[in-house]
C-alpha cells in the first residue's frame, strides 16, 4: 500500500504524516517494523530496499517513511523501480509512506513518472494546500479547541488578517493565545496584544510606489515579490491589511487623534501607525483610498470564485 502526502502547507502536512505514524505505533508496539528512509542522502535508496527486503518481526505490517523522495532523480527513478518490482502498491504487508513538501505542479516537474507512479487508484493520495475562507477559519478554531480554549470568530478574522494562512505562523501564535489565556475565551484584545504584525518593509515599498503613482517601480515591486515565491494571496492579504490600516489611520487623525492614540484605540503597532501616515501623504484623498480598498475587496472575491487570475489582477491593480 501507497499512502502520498503532498502539498505546500507544511505544518498540516506534518499533521497529517503524525497521525498516521501515531496510529501505527498504537497498533504495532514493538516499532521494529517501522523504517525512516531520507532519500536525499547517498544510501537512502539502499536503505529503502533492504526495508522492503528484510523480513517482518512478530509478523506485524511494516510502514516505511521516506522523505525527500524528489530530491535526486537517480533516487527516484530508483524508488520508482522498486515500487514496481516488489509491487508495493498492492502489498498487503508493507505500507510506504511518502510526504513531500512541494506543489503538485513543482513535483511533476522534477519527476511525472514517479507522480504518476504514486498516484495510482490503490494508493491513499491526500494533496494539502494552505487553507482560506471558512475552512481556514474552522481549523484555527479546531486547533484553539484543542489545546483547551474558545476563540470568537472576529479573532478569528483578525488573526488570520494579520498572519495569513501560513499554518506554521498561525500555530505559533496559536500556542502562544492558548498558553497566556488558559482556558478562557480568546477575543480580540488579545490578538492585538500578542500577535505582533508580520509586514515586510517590501510591502511598505510597493504602497509607497502605489501611493507614488509609480507605475513601473510598483511593476518591479510586485513582480519581485511573487518571483521569489510569494504566495499571490499573501501579498494580496498584506496589501488589503494596509489599506485599511490607512483608512482607519485617516479617519482617527480627521479627529485629531495623536500617533501613539491612534495605536491604542486601533489595536494597530506603532511603526505600522508610523508608516501608514507616511503613506497617506501620497495619496490624493480618503476617496481615493477608499475606491482601491473596494478593488482589493472585489479581486479577493473573484479569484476564490474562479472568475480571475489573482496574478494578473494584481498586476492590473498596480498598473
Amino acid at each position: 500500500m501507497i499512502i502520498f502526502l503532498y502539498g505546500s502547507d507544511g505544518y498540516r502536512l506534518k499533521q497529517a504524516k503524525d497521525d498516521i505514524i501515531s496510529r501505527y505505533k498504537a497498533k504495532y508496539k514493538s516499532g521494529v517494523n517501522l523504517f525512516n528512509v531520507d532519500l536525499s542522502e547517498t544510501p537512502g535508496s539502499d536503505l529503502l530496499e533492504e526495508a522492503v527486503k528484510s523480513s517482518s518481526f512478530f509478523s506485524e505490517h511494516k510502514l516505511i517513511i521516506c522523505k525527500n523522495t524528489f530530491a535526486k532523480k537517480v533516487a527516484s527513478d530508483l524508488i520508482s523501480k522498486q515500487i514496481s518490482e516488489y509491487n508495493i502498491a498492492s502489498s498487503p504487508d508493507i505500507t510506504l509512506l511518502i510526504t513531500e513538501q512541494l506543489s503538485e505542479k513543482d513535483i511533476v516537474s522534477k519527476n511525472k513518472e514517479l507522480f504518476r507512479l504514486l498516484s495510482t487508484k490503490n494508493s491513499v493520495i491526500k494533496n494539502i494546500e494552505p487553507l482560506e475562507g471558512v475552512k481556514l477559519s474552522e481549523w484555527v478554531k479546531n486547533e484553539v479547541g484543542k489545546r483547551g480554549c474558545f476563540i470568537n470568530s472576529p479573532a478569528v478574522k483578525k488573526l488570520t488578517e494579520i498572519v495569513g494562512n501560513d499554518s506554521w505562523n498561525l500555530i505559533n501564535e496559536i500556542d502562544k493565545l492558548t498558553a497566556y489565556k488558559s482556558g478562557k475565551e480568546i477575543g480580540t484584545s488579545d490578538i492585538s496584544m500578542l500577535v505582533s504584525v508580520k509586514t515586510d518593509l517590501s510591502i511598505f515599498d510597493l504602497m509607497d510606489a502605489v501611493g507614488s503613482k509609480n507605475k513601473q517601480k510598483s511593476i518591479e515591486l510586485l513582480y519581485k515579490e511573487l518571483g521569489s515565491g510569494r504566495d499571490p494571496y499573501y501579498v494580496l492579504t498584506m496589501v488589503t491589511y494596509q489599506f485599511r490600516n490607512l483608512l482607519t489611520v485617516s479617519g482617527l487623525l480627521e479627529k485629531g487623534l495623536s500617533q501613539a492614540e491612534i495605536a491604542k484605540k486601533a489595536g494597530i503597532h506603532p511603526f505600522v501607525v508610523k508608516k501608514a501616515i507616511v503613506n497617506l501623504n501620497r495619496f490624493n484623498s480618503k476617496g481615493e483610498l477608499i475606491s482601491i480598498y473596494g478593488r482589493l475587496l472585489a479581486i479577493d472575491i473573484s479569484s476564490k470564485t474562479g472568475d480571475s487570475n489573482l496574478k494578473d489582477s494584481l498586476y492590473k491593480l498596480v498598473a
